[in-house]
């Protein structure tokens, strides 16, 4: 009961509580797909998309406002998603032109996932943003100002990074005072994670 009452890892509890066991589905089903020992996750990019469906609402208004509406459902996972702390994703929408250029100051995103960090009186939830089984997380928002009549798309991204709170963690210790052997090996682990980096999905979607 590590984090605010509940178990640092409570994947199994998400599962049980949630829409899957009681149809029959369990972990085995996604996570080792042929009954193959892979244990793919959150780190394989085709499980990963397997998990949500992406939607998308746009409008442009008579004042010259152009609205987006982006939400993300867990359609295929059945425990949060992301269950487990370390990995994070974003949900970004971007207004662009004809060119597909991105449009000044028409951005906008929010992050997906357990934001914990270690404090000497125990573990700290900064935020959970986590989609529950069925549940789904929207990013909505509105300009009309500066290029923003010149907008025809706007860009949809997933991005995922898998090792996110790990990559924090190794560029928190390169800060410090390190052998000169420690700080090779945390410079690898950081350029690890970060290779582990990817976009799920982006796409244009036209303003109607």
């Amino acid at each position: 009961m590590a984090v605010e009452g509940r178990p640092l890892l409570d994947t199994y509890r998400e599962w049980l509580t949630g829409p899957y066991m009681p149809r029959g589905v369990q972990c085995q089903h996604c996570h080792m797909p042929g009954r193959e020992h892979t244990w793919k996750g959150i780190h394989d990019p085709e499980t990963f998309r397997q998990g949500y469906r992406l939607e998308t609402i746009t409008a442009r208004g008579r004042a010259g406002v152009v609205s987006v509406r982006a939400r993300l459902w867990n359609v295929g996972a059945g425990h949060y998603l992301p269950t487990t702390p370390t990995p994070a994703a974003w949900l970004e929408v971007e207004l662009v032109d004809r060119a597909g250029k991105p449009i000044a100051g028409a951005k906008a995103s929010r992050r997906i996932g357990r934001d914990i960090v270690s404090k000497p009186s125990g573990w700290v939830v900064r935020e959970d943003s986590r989609i529950p089984p069925g549940g789904s997380l929207e990013v909505a928002a509105g300009w009309k100002n500066g290029r923003v009549a010149e907008a025809t798309h706007v860009k949809v991204t997933v991005r995922v990074h898998p090792d996110d709170y790990y990559a924090r963690l190794y560029r928190n210790r390169l800060e410090g005072e390190l052998t000169e052997e420690a700080r090779a090996d945390y410079q690898a682990a950081l350029e690890r994670a970060i290779g582990n980096q990817y976009v799920a999905e982006e796409t244009l979607v036209a303003i109607e």
